[in-house]
């Protein structure tokens, strides 16, 4: 049995799930420069809550890992719509994948850019992120839907 031929949009798709790495070794950088400016040491994944009330280096590092953190946990939802969707609409999938991205990295430098001492708001700036992550939702159902009916 061979697969048949991969569709040229694919490209699209690979680029999508390459720029992911991109936009993780750019939190990794971030979080990295984050905890050589604010001297938390390793293994310490934040520093405490009284440290980072005094210290705005500190406030700054705890909100870049949380940021990275964030990323990471709505990946692990992302990506497998990203993938079920591409089936079928490969172009639109990589371009509702472009603006999570996107807004992935505003929500970042939003959050590591709040004033200290408060609540990160800066992070909303990337609150339009959700139209990628909503279109992947919507597409995912679609492609669903359209595998389901052609009796796939």
């Amino acid at each position: 049995m061979s697969l048949p031929p991969i569709p040229q949009e694919y490209s699209y798709v690979l680029a999508g799930l390459f720029a992911t790495t991109l936009v993780s070794q750019y939190h990794i950088l971030m979080v990295g420069g984050a905890r050589k400016a604010s001297k938390v040491p390793y293994p310490n994944a934040y520093a405490s809550a009284e440290e980072a009330i005094k210290d705005k280096e500190k406030f700054r590092f705890n909100c870049a890992q949380r940021a990275h953190s964030n990323y990471l946990e709505n990946l692990a939802v992302v990506l497998p719509s990203f993938l079920a969707s591409a089936v079928q609409y490969p172009t639109a999938s990589s371009s509702l994948l472009g603006i999570w991205l996107v807004g992935r990295i505003v929500y970042a430098r939003g959050y590591v850019g709040s004033q200290h001492n408060s609540s990160g708001k800066g992070r909303y700036k990337g609150v339009f992120s959700y139209i990628g992550l909503i279109g992947l939702a919507v597409t995912t159902g679609m492609s669903m839907w359209k595998l389901y009916s052609s009796g796939i």
